[in-house]
């Protein structure tokens, strides 16, 4: 999987199967996906735990870690990552950025700026140490 590929959102099935699609998303970070609307503004509205979901990709199932609310508006995080990695496209949303964080990289090889600390002013991942 590449930063900007389209994933499938489903939840977590009983017995750790696949469950039924709920949403999409868009891979922004190796560990990162952006949640689409209106799946976005459901999770903005309503607790959820991130064992619920699961990505499910031409490579495998990735069970969700965190569920990341954006730090900044979505205009900023745009400006930000213009800034500082161009490549990197976020969804459009009314509601503020949602993520979901992984323990395991989504896509492989290398992957320049994705561990740069710049990244916290836009969500406070695991790698973070300033958030």
């Amino acid at each position: 999987m590449q930063i900007g590929s389209e994933v499938a959102i489903h939840t977590q099935g009983d017995g750790g199967s696949v469950g039924e699609a709920v949403g999409t998303g868009r891979i922004i970070h190796p560990q990162v996906v952006q949640v689409a609307p209106p799946l976005d503004a459901e999770l903005s509205r309503v607790a959820r735990q991130a064992g619920e979901f699961v990505i499910v990709t031409p490579e495998g199932n990735h069970q969700v870690f965190r569920i990341r609310p954006g730090l900044v508006s979505y205009d900023e995080a745009v400006e930000i990552a213009s800034r500082e990695q161009p490549g990197v496209e976020f969804i459009e949303t009314e509601t503020g950025i949602v993520a979901f964080e992984f323990e395991e990289a989504l896509g492989e090889g290398h992957h320049p700026g994705f561990g740069s600390p710049w990244w916290c002013r836009i969500l406070c991942l695991s790698s973070c140490s300033s958030c």
